[in-house]
């Protein structure tokens, strides 16, 4: 438990002394609530063995002052505990989303984003719960029974003694709840499955309904389900038997003494003095199941805790492994593009291997060939969002890893076949691509990529917010305000990965348009699914199995009769196929 607070407090170590104040702060209401009960007891004792009624209220009122202190006392320390807990909580979210800022694609390619955020965002709130309440419970439960057992002995030993019994008893049947740690591990690791599970199903939902597939066609899902009630079961069946006889002992223990207590009796003892200390030992009960119950929720919860910091920690572990090796260079020299020998590999399957190209300047290229070829790759990998795993890639000269995040950023830009917008206003989404623009400038670049039949369907224009209202684009429409958001970046490397393929063709003419705006004196790199788009380019790479295999421009190419000019023809084919 000590390791876990250090892992814990270490990522709030300018807060962690708020830590010491809830324990201090908790250890004194412990003392104060001792005392109180002694005073109870004294109030028991002038009431019914002294019949002294104005002693009675006089150590009465000693009892609610003692009372009020505690709770202002425990108040202001579960405070400092809480505070320090949301400063955890943030701490933990932050460092899990600066992680993921810096993570490669290819952590993103490899993990279910549904986990992601239930890892950081799930577990940084459990973290919470163990500082801002196991923290002063835990010091509670811990001086709890210290309290109790001293102030039952100085009252009568053998009234201390059985006590004693039902804490040992008491403490075996709590450890055989907690016998299978492994069962609790096995049941956080299935609901985060779960949890997995059940988002991507909520992301897929308009799909689900419009083929109308039922839930047990989402076989993930389902077993996930399966999984997590098998071993809620599982770990629900292991603490049945010793949770029924630990609430059975502490529920009914002070009902151990009565037989004692009227032993003594008939030995001669003062029966008032006895019924007393029974009345008191009653009372005095409570505090010890409360007190057990708290160590064995504690317990769970810091069970909990741990599994928690371990899954963050690993999953930000995992980020780091996979992320991007920058430098300090801020401004690229030139724009040629140069592959060296390099190899990459998804998993443990190799895309590119020993690969070379190089790409001069203020060009336009582009890459076609089959699914699976590698194109996708060559164009992630000139991102600089991907590690490879051997070679060089080189910009203006400079291996891609000797640039700043900055100057990446600024000089390449990427267009995606699904572009994705943000639920923001459509000027917002355009000013993404260069925060320090002015609204002219957002304005001209709206322009320039076509939009301006898009924004005059809305009466607020720019301003209109996507997603809210019943406001949706169409995929064209998307694809030409993502392109929008390119050319106002300004980048002098442009990526177009299949960025027309699903466009409708009433879209077609103006995303052309907008391209053209968005690639005049750029380097561009596009993959080509439209392959009629693609025949005024500087050059056409085809790339098979992880190489490029044929290179020229479109004439040169079709002059081949190779692979290319097969492309060619079997794309006309299916351009004239019509139905019958």
């Amino acid at each position: 438990m000590i390791n876990m607070y250090k892992r814990l407090l270490g990522y709030v170590p300018e807060r962690k002394k708020y830590a010491y104040y809830s324990m201090v702060l908790s250890a004194i209401a412990v003392l104060i609530y001792m005392i109180a009960y002694y005073y109870l007891w004294k109030t028991l004792e002038a009431l019914v063995v002294n019949t002294d009624i104005t002693l009675g209220v006089h150590y009465s009122i000693i009892v609610i002052s003692l009372l009020i202190l505690r709770g202002f006392v425990a108040i202001v320390g579960i405070m400092s505990s809480h505070y320090l807990g949301f400063r955890l909580e943030t701490n933990l979210r932050k460092a899990g989303l600066y992680k993921l800022l810096d993570a490669s694609f290819s952590f993103f390619d490899k993990s279910n984003s549904g986990q992601i955020r239930k890892i950081i965002d799930d577990n940084a709130g459990n973290t919470h719960k163990t500082v801002a309440h196991l923290i002063p419970d835990n010091i509670t439960a811990l001086l709890t029974p210290v309290g109790m057992l001293a102030l039952t002995f100085f009252i009568d030993y053998r009234l201390g003694i059985l006590l004693v019994i039902t804490f040992v008893v008491g403490v075996f049947q709590f450890k055989a709840m907690y016998n299978s740690p492994d069962l609790m591990d096995d049941f956080s690791e299935a609901l985060e499955r779960m949890s997995a599970s059940t988002v991507e199903y909520v992301r897929g939902m308009q799909v689900i309904k419009l083929f109308g597939v039922s839930v047990d066609y989402y076989k993930s899902l389902i077993d996930s389900i399966n999984d997590y009630r098998k071993n809620v079961y599982a770990y629900s069946q292991s603490c049945r038997k010793p949770y029924v006889g630990f609430q059975v002992l502490f529920n009914s223990f002070y009902a151990f003494a009565v037989p004692f207590a009227a032993l003594f009796i008939l030995r001669g003892e003062s029966a008032t003095l006895l019924l007393a200390k029974l009345v008191f030992f009653a009372i005095f009960s409570d505090i010890a199941l409360l007190s057990f119950m708290a160590v064995m929720f504690a317990g769970s919860d810091n069970h909990s805790a741990m599994l928690a910091i371990d899954r963050l920690e690993e999953l930000m572990g995992n980020m780091d492994d996979a992320k991007l090796i920058q430098g300090s260079v801020n401004k690229m020299g030139s724009y040629d593009i140069e592959f060296s020998n390099v190899s990459f590999k998804y998993d443990e399957k190799y895309v590119l291997k020993d690969f070379n190209l190089k790409l001069n300047a203020h060009k336009t290229y582009a890459l076609v060939g089959p699914s699976g070829s590698g194109k996708s790759t060559i164009a992630k990998l000139i991102s600089g969002f991907y590690p490879i795993d051997k070679g060089d890639i080189r910009i203006g000269g400079k291996n891609i890893t000797n640039y700043s995040e900055k100057a990446i950023q600024e000089n390449i830009a990427f267009v995606f076949q699904n572009s994705k917008l943000f639920k923001t206003t459509i000027y917002e989404n355009v000013k993404i691509g260069n925060p320090e623009a002015n609204r002219q400038e957002v304005l001209a670049a709206l322009k320039a990529a076509q939009c301006t039949s898009i924004l005059d369907k809305f009466p607020d224009k720019e301003n209109t917010i996507i997603g809210s209202k019943g406001v949706y684009l169409s995929r064209g429409e998307m694809q030409r305000v993502a392109i929008a958001r390119a050319i106002l970046k300004d980048a002098e490397i442009i990526i177009l990965d299949e960025a027309s393929a699903a466009t409708d063709p009433e879209n077609e003419y103006e995303i052309q348009q907008a391209f053209s705006n968005l690639m005049k004196g750029k380097t561009v790199i596009m993959i080509a699914h439209r392959l009629s788009t693609i025949t005024n380019v500087d050059e056409i790479m085809f790339v098979e199995n992880g190489a490029i295999i044929e290179r020229g421009n479109h004439a040169s190419l079709m002059a081949k009769n190779g692979r290319y000019k097969d492309l060619q023809d079997m794309y006309h084919r299916s351009n004239e196929w019509r139905i019958a």
